[in-house]
C-alpha cells in the first residue's frame, strides 16, 4: 500500500519547508523589544480570560495598538498572550516572516463579547510604512489579506496543541509570490451603540495603572482632566472604617422573622424608634472625560458607590461593583447618575448593593448600559431578589445585552415624560415582579428581549397623581415570553404596542432565543471567564 500526500498547491505555503525563521531587523516591519505593556495579563493560561491565541508558518511578532506583546521564532508552535483591549480604537498587527517561500498565520483574539479570527477582514501589506502599528494608523491601501484555508487546511502547518480545535479562524498571509516577511493588521473599535454611542471616556490620555483607593481617588475626581485608568485583574476591598448609621427597624412582610433596616430619606418617619448599625461603604465621584476599565477577567471593587452626578464622557468597563451595605436599604448604589450625559457602562457586574444597581434621575441623557450583569440573588432582602436594579427617571438610555438574574421588577423601569429608554436584547429571570416598566409618561421600546420565570412582563402605571400613563412599544414577535412568564400588567393583560419614539441610531436586533445564550455567557466583568465574588 502507498501513503498519497496532497502536495501545496500554487496558492498554499509548503509547511514542510518551514522553520525557525529570522524576523527582519529592518525598523519598517517594527523592531524592538517586547514592552511591559499594561494590556498584557500573567494571571491565567490559554483559554481562561481574554487574549491571542497564534500560530505561524515560521516566525512572528505581535504589537498592540503600538506595543510589542510577544516575539516567536518557532514554526508551527502556538502561543496565546493574555490581552485587553481598550475602549475606542485598537489595532492588532502581525509581522509574519517565512525561512522560504509564503508566511502564513491563524489568529483567534477572545474577547469579552466576542471572538475575533483572522479572515479576508485583515489587511496585509509586504511593504508597510512607519507607525503601522499605530491604533491610528490608516491601512485602507493595504489589500485584503489571503484566505488559505481554515485550520486543517495546510498539511504539518496546523499546531499539535494550544489552539481552539474548534476555532473559525483562516490561514492568511500575503498572495503567494509576494515575498517572505508581511504585515498582517486588523482594527477593532470597542464602542457603545445606542444613545450613548458619542461616548470616549478618556480616549487618547495615557494609560495609568491604578492599585489603591487613594491612586483611583485622585485621579478619577479630577473634574474635567481626561484619563484613562487601568485596575488590574484582582479583588479591591474598598470600604472605608465602619461608622454609625441610624436606620428604621422593621421586619418583612412575609416573614417576620427576617429584619429589614432602611436609612431614613428625606421627610420619611419611621413608625418605631430608630436603631444604630454600621455602614462602611465609599463614594467614588467619577469626573468627567474619564474611562475606567478593569484588565483581563475584571476588577472585582468592594464597597464602592460609583457616583458620575453631573458628569459627562465617561466609560466605565469590566468592573464588578459588590458588598455596598447589602443589610441596610438606601445606604449606597453601584452606579448613580444624576444630570449626568455621554455615560457608557459595559460588561460590568452588581451584586450585594443596598440600593439601586443603576440609578439615573434628573435629566440623564445619552447613556448606554450594556452586557451588564444585575445579579439580585441576596439573602438579605424579603424575597431573596434585589428589589432595585435600574430606576431610569427622567433619562434616556439605551439598555441592551444585559442579565438581569433574580431581580425584582426594575428591570429596567422609567419613569417622568423626559424618559425615553430603549431595552433590546436582554434576559430577564426570575422577577417576582414585572421585568419592563414605564410609569408617569415615559416611553419605552422593547425589542429582542427574552424573559423567564417572570410574574408580569410588563408594567404600565401613572403617576401619583394620575396624570399620566406610562407607554410601551413591544413590536409583535420581537421579544420572547417564556410559557412562565405572567400577563401585562396596567392594560387588558396584552402585550403593549402603545406609540414611542423612534430610536436615531443604528442597531441591530438579534433572535431572543440565539441572544440569552450570549448574555448568559459574556454578560458581566469578565465575560464567559468571570472570577466569583465572594464576601469573606
Amino acid at each position: 500500500m502507498q501513503t498519497a500526500e496532497r502536495e501545496p498547491t500554487s496558492s498554499q505555503p509548503d509547511c514542510n519547508d518551514a522553520g525557525d525563521a529570522a524576523l527582519p531587523s529592518d525598523a519598517t516591519f517594527g523592531t524592538g523589544k517586547e514592552a511591559e505593556s499594561k494590556l498584557v495579563g500573567s494571571g491565567y493560561a490559554a483559554g481562561a480570560g481574554p487574549g491571542l491565541f497564534i500560530t505561524a508558518r515560521d516566525a512572528f511578532r505581535v504589537y498592540l495598538n503600538g506595543e510589542l506583546v510577544l516575539t516567536s521564532h518557532a514554526a508551527r508552535t502556538a502561543q496565546f498572550v493574555p490581552l485587553s483591549l481598550l475602549p475606542g480604537d485598537n489595532a492588532l498587527s502581525v509581522v509574519i516572516a517565512a525561512q522560504n517561500g509564503t508566511p502564513a498565520a491563524l489568529l483567534e483574539l477572545a474577547e469579552l463579547e466576542r471572538s475575533y479570527v483572522s479572515d479576508e477582514t485583515f489587511r496585509v501589506s509586504t511593504a508597510p510604512t512607519s507607525g503601522f502599528a499605530s491604533a491610528t494608523y490608516d491601512d485602507t491601501a493595504w489589500a485584503p489579506a489571503h484566505d488559505f484555508g481554515p485550520l486543517g487546511s495546510l498539511p504539518g502547518c496546523d499546531p499539535e496543541s494550544h489552539f481552539p480545535i474548534d476555532s473559525a479562524a483562516r490561514w492568511i498571509g500575503p498572495e503567494p509570490g509576494h515575498g517572505s516577511v508581511a504585515v498582517l493588521r486588523k482594527s477593532i473599535r470597542v464602542a457603545p451603540v445606542g444613545f450613548g454611542a458619542s461616548t470616549t471616556g478618556g480616549s487618547g490620555a495615557p494609560a495609568t495603572l491604578v492599585n489603591t483607593w487613594d491612586e483611583l481617588k485622585q485621579l478619577a475626581e479630577q473634574p474635567d482632566e481626561p484619563a484613562l485608568l487601568l485596575l488590574p485583574e484582582g479583588s479591591y476591598d474598598f470600604r472605608d472604617t465602619p461608622r454609625s448609621q441610624q436606620v428604621c427597624p422593621s421586619t418583612c412582610s412575609n416573614d417576620a422573622t427576617k429584619p429589614q433596616y432602611t436609612v431614613l430619606v428625606g421627610a420619611e418617619k419611621c413608625a418605631t424608634a430608630l436603631i444604630d448599625k454600621p455602614r462602611d461603604e465609599r463614594s467614588l465621584s467619577v469626573g468627567s472625560n474619564k474611562t475606567l476599565v478593569g484588565l483581563g477577567r475584571g476588577a472585582q471593587i468592594r464597597g464602592v458607590t460609583f457616583d458620575l452626578s453631573s458628569s459627562h464622557n465617561v466609560v466605565i468597563r469590566n468592573l464588578a461593583l459588590y458588598d455596598v451595605n447589602p443589610e441596610l436599604i438606601e445606604a449606597g448604589d453601584a452606579f448613580t447618575l444624576e444630570k449626568s450625559s455621554q455615560v457608557w457602562i459595559d460588561h460590568c457586574t452588581t451584586k450585594w448593593i443596598s440600593d439601586g444597581f443603576v440609578d439615573a434621575n434628573a435629566g440623564t441623557k445619552d447613556v448606554t448600559l450594556s452586557w451588564l450583569h444585575l445579579d439580585g440573588v441576596t439573602s438579605q432582602e424579603c424575597n431573596g431578589e434585589h428589589t432595585r436594579a435600574c430606576q431610569l427617571n427622567d433619562a434616556v438610555a439605551t439598555v441592551h445585552h444585559s442579565f438581569f438574574d433574580h431581580v425584582l421588577g426594575h428591570t429596567p423601569r422609567a419613569d417622568g415624560s423626559r424618559s425615553q429608554v430603549h431595552v433590546f436584547d436582554n434576559l430577564v429571570s426570575d422577577n417576582l415582579g414585572y421585568a419592563v416598566g414605564s410609569f408617569c409618561g415615559a416611553q419605552v421600546l422593547m425589542e429582542g428581549n427574552t424573559l423567564q420565570r417572570v410574574a408580569n412582563a410588563t408594567a404600565r402605571d401613572t403617576c401619583a397623581d394620575d396624570s399620566a400613563l406610562g407607554a410601551i412599544s413591544a413590536p409583535e414577535g420581537s421579544n420572547y415570553y417564556g410559557d412562565d412568564v405572567g400577563p401585562h400588567h396596567g392594560g387588558d393583560g396584552k402585550e403593549p404596542h402603545d406609540p414611542v419614539f423612534e430610536p436615531p441610531y443604528r442597531y441591530t436586533v438579534e433572535a431572543p432565543r440565539t441572544t440569552r445564550l450570549d448574555v448568559l455567557s459574556r454578560a458581566g466583568a469578565g465575560g464567559p471567564w468571570a472570577l466569583p465574588l465572594s464576601m469573606e
